[in-house]
């Protein structure tokens, strides 16, 4: 792999960078983070990094400054695929780009990765892609920078929910000690992400929890947020970052799902699981992907059509999980 790698790098003088499409902060960072380190460590190599879909006001701080979804070469040499776990979710324009490049690096931490890449660097123990992105640039002796580093901590701070993702490993928290030691303001980056809920969030967050079922006891816990909840709050798709974790935080429950209504009739759901049952072979089942503890997916449908489904999935796999053990440390 190491070699492969080095190749890739070494023999390319046209690099694109894709990652999925409808972005969040893991998505966007590691992909800026991995061209800002080509650029710190090669020469003449052009990087153009492309990403499909509306990007929110949220992550207005990490492409500020940056070049996205470029005029595309006519040809590049070698193409790398962040944060998907198949191909598919770097969108249309993605696709119609990457088609004819000869070489695919595919780089994820999602256990559901298809390995669709000619190299596959994949890793489900790894708490984001930003996380795989800095052991990577490690393996390789490439060096950082303070923007680098800092990139890279947006990412893995959001995918992790400041830490409190079970995906969150004693490595994490060592690659977050290493990217400290560069000047940046990790104070501030947590702020942002953790404690500036606007008034429409807290609209939409009271909406969302007033909408939660219970199944099997509280084994299993359901949120909707419809079209008309934007409306009414006055809150954007960015403001749904982290209310799901307020179903899987209640005490019993193992799995939560949280199904928005981004627009009419196209939906997202992102689930969470305490491990007892992996919710990124659910999410694979609607064409997303995910990890043993968190999942997500894309579809068009019916909101209540779609939870409906998702009770008649989930709770077959609950059937012998009498109840979630209390937790004690």
């Amino acid at each position: 792999m190491n070699t492969k790698f080095s190749e890739a790098l070494n023999n390319s003088s046209r690099i694109a960078i894709f990652s999925h499409a409808e972005p969040d902060a893991d998505a966007l960072c590691s992909a800026f983070a991995l061209k800002n380190i080509i650029y710190n460590n090669y020469d003449y190599k052009f990087v153009d990094v492309f990403v499909d879909g509306e990007i929110g006001e949220l992550y207005s701080p990490i492409i500020r400054n940056e070049i996205l979804n470029p005029r595309p070469y006519s040809n590049y040499d070698v193409a790398f695929v962040l944060d998907c776990p198949n191909v598919e979710r770097i969108g249309e324009k993605g696709l119609d780009v990457i088609k004819d490049i000869p070489f695919v690096i595919n780089i994820d931490h999602h256990e559901t990765n298809v390995k669709f890449g000619d190299l596959n660097i994949v890793s489900p123990k790894v708490s984001s892609t930003c996380e795989l992105i800095y052991i990577l640039s490690q393996v390789q002796n490439l060096e950082l920078n303070n923007l680098i580093a800092k990139q890279l901590y947006q990412g893995i701070i959001t995918d992790t929910g400041c830490f409190t993702s079970l995906t969150t490993t004693s490595r994490t928290y060592r690659v977050v000690s290493e990217l400290m030691k560069y000047k940046f303001d990790p104070n501030a980056i947590k702020e942002y992400y953790f404690k500036n809920n606007s008034m429409a969030k807290t609209k939409l967050l009271s909406m969302a929890l007033s909408s939660m079922k219970f199944y099997k006891g509280e084994l299993f816990t359901t949120m909707k947020i419809p079209y008309n909840a934007f409306e009414k709050s006055g809150a954007s798709f960015e403001d749904t970052m982290g209310i799901v974790d307020n179903g899987i935080n209640i005490n019993g429950t193992a799995i939560t799902a949280m199904i928005i209504e981004k627009k009419p009739g196209f939906l997202y759901c992102s689930l969470r699981s305490k491990g007892l049952v992996n919710v990124g072979d659910i999410a694979k089942e609607f064409g997303g992907g995910g990890s043993e503890t968190v999942g997500a997916f894309q579809i068009e449908g019916n909101i209540d059509s779609l939870e409906k489904k998702l009770v008649e999935i989930v709770l077959p796999k609950l059937q012998n999980v009498e109840q979630v053990d209390e937790i004690f440390f």
